[in-house]
């Protein structure tokens, strides 16, 4: 009888932290969209309107305007980092698990520090380089900035996962008279194909998101969805419904990838990302 009080009484501890945690995390998402359907009069009224008449002006300026070009900046970057990513991370990881010396029992780490270098001690020295070939403010720059902080993190990630595969795989091929290649090609790359789907989906959001380096490097012409919001934010006035616009349309390519391929994730960091 005890036992079977301390069980609910731990279910409904449980039920609710995680309530508030969905509480902190759906209020500020739920708040943000609504706000995108009122007019700036409604938007600032305090106390807010809990009923009002929804108006889309916020979304024809966002839709308008030459602001999709923003959202178009940010896929080609995103996706273009991706694929950079997975070309040289998967043959970066699979030449470092298969690395055998002392060093490379810490390698990984040492790559990984460049993703945890600080943000300004990376992207003053980059915005010189970028500068004197004059590609500021260009779409190519943003892919290269982005590019360095995400590469080592998608290689240690793969590398790890790689470590994990049985070595059997690989020297079964080996005696079938497979090459190299064709070992990461044919037989590693279908078996690492959650965490390969895991990274993507990783590197897709970390470019997608991404603000500083993309707000230093670029001006209008190559500016990408974060640098555009921090933008609307003026001096003397806000416009908040456009604001709140842009920022739900920016989250739906985010949200459809993380539904979609959600189990992916899951299941690539959890098997090969922590040892």
């Amino acid at each position: 009888m005890y036992g079977q009080k301390y069980s609910n009484l731990k279910k409904l501890v449980l039920y609710a932290i995680v309530f508030t945690y969905l509480v902190f995390v759906l209020f500020p998402l739920i708040w943000l969209v609504q706000s995108s359907f009122k007019s700036m009069y409604q938007a600032l009224k305090i106390p807010p309107a809990l009923i009002w008449r929804p108006t889309f002006e916020a979304y024809q300026k966002a839709l308008g305007g030459g602001m999709l070009k923003a959202f178009l900046n940010s896929a080609i970057v995103s996706l273009s980092n991706v694929v950079l990513v997975l070309v040289l991370g998967v043959s970066a990881g699979y030449a470092l698990a298969n690395l055998k010396t002392k060093a490379s029992q810490n390698i990984g780490f040492w790559i990984l520090t460049v993703r945890m270098a600080p943000a300004f001690g990376i992207i003053v020295p980059l915005y010189i380089i970028l500068r004197s070939f004059r590609l500021v403010d260009t779409i190519f720059a943003v892919m290269v900035a982005h590019l360095t902080i995400n590469l080592p993190l998608a290689i240690w990630l793969l590398k790890s996962y790689f470590e994990e595969i049985p070595s059997e795989l690989a020297e079964a091929a080996i005696v079938d008279g497979a090459t190299r290649t064709q070992i990461l090609l044919y037989v590693l790359v279908p078996v690492a194909a959650p965490m390969i789907v895991a990274v993507s989906a990783l590197v897709f959001l970390l470019s997608w998101n991404e603000f500083l380096f993309a707000f230093v490097l670029t001006s209008e012409a190559a500016r990408t969805v974060p640098v555009l919001v921090a933008s609307l934010a003026g001096t003397m006035r806000f416009d908040w419904p456009l604001m709140c616009a842009l920022s739900t349309l920016a989250l739906i390519p985010a949200f459809v990838l993380v539904v979609y391929l959600q189990r992916y994730i899951v299941r690539g960091l959890t098997f090969g990302a922590v040892k």
